[in-house]
């Protein structure tokens, strides 16, 4: 690479596509430019097939990063499915659309390997100490645990903010359906607790969207202090019993886009808490795109053959 290239990465989550560019610099990489899309590519996708509306949504979307990525011209760019495609069965016809419009042929990771690089591009920021990492995406929640930049353990679970909305039946939302998908997602977490085996008082932080919008409306909720806790997400959640409806939802600092999957976020969130037994959660902006370029730069240092892992739920 030269002293000033550019290199990206695409992040097709099940909710949401992430961009990331990166400018390497002397053997490291620095964001340059960054932005999400809610696209939603796994709605609607029963019987294991992506439904012709969220390919078209994907598609539009992806026309609209090569746009921005032709200011850049970046070598190499990466692109990277998880959950969205995982199992799916015209994802390889979807793909090749993607490379078709791109020149790139997207990679489907494994849990094993998404948990690795969600790890990877946050813990990379981490000090020396013990932390557990946490991604809460659309279709699935990854779970790593390491010392610092290094991951020891890592858990897949399939619990997802928007395929979660299944417990929320035409959109209606009563304390039976968020008693279910809290119910649900905590008898995952539980599993995935006990195999995890982690050591008490462990720091905590999340990433993703979900996490990041619980944690605007906490913020705002309080008027300071970042981070989420596990006494305010109680308080949170007996406030949301005001509303019937999915789509209705409201808080102050929710952005709109996450309305709709706010309610199946949070009893992920609570159920998370309360099966790891959590008191509080730094929360992160960087995530699985920031793990990407990291191991683009690592030039093959990231094995999922150095780590202890497992995938569970998918």
């Amino acid at each position: 690479m030269t002293a000033a290239s550019y290199i990206a990465a695409i992040d097709m989550g099940s909710n949401s596509f992430h961009l990331l560019i990166g400018q390497i610099r002397h053997g490291a990489w620095r964001s340059c430019y960054k932005t999400e899309r809610k696209v939603q590519l796994a709605a609607g996708n029963s019987g294991g097939f992506l439904q012709a509306d969220a390919q078209m949504r994907a598609l539009a979307c992806l026309a609209e990063f090569k746009q921005i990525l032709g200011g850049y011209d970046p070598m190499p760019l990466h692109i990277v499915a998880t959950a969205s495609l995982r199992g799916m069965a015209n994802a390889a016809s979807f793909c090749r659309q993607v490379q078709s419009l791109l020149g790139v042929m997207p990679e489907i990771v494994s849990g094993e390997l998404e948990a690795e690089l969600v790890y990877l591009g946050v813990g990379n920021e981490a000090g020396d100490g013990a932390q557990l990492v946490v991604d809460i995406g659309g279709g699935s929640t990854e779970l790593a645990f390491g010392h610092g930049p290094r991951m020891a353990r890592g858990r897949s679970v399939g619990v997802g903010c928007l395929s979660y909305l299944r417990y929320f039946p035409e959109g209606r939302l009563g304390r039976a359906d968020f008693n279910a998908a809290l119910g649900a997602a905590r008898v995952e977490f539980e599993r995935a607790a006990a195999e995890l085996a982690l050591p008490p008082g462990v720091a905590v932080v999340g990433c993703s969207g979900t996490l990041l919008a619980v944690e605007q409306v906490l913020i705002a909720r309080r008027g300071h202090s970042a981070g989420i806790y596990r006494d305010d997400l109680r308080h949170l959640v007996a406030d949301l019993q005001s509303f019937t409806r999915v789509e209705s939802v409201f808080f102050a600092g929710l952005p709109e886009d996450r309305q709709s999957i706010f309610a199946s976020g949070l009893a992920i969130v609570l159920a998370l808490f309360e099966a790891l037994n959590i008191d509080e959660m730094a929360v992160s902006e960087r995530g699985l795109r920031e793990g990407i370029l990291e191991r683009s730069v690592n030039a093959g240092v990231v094995s999922t053959a150095s780590v202890e892992i497992k995938h569970k739920g998918e």
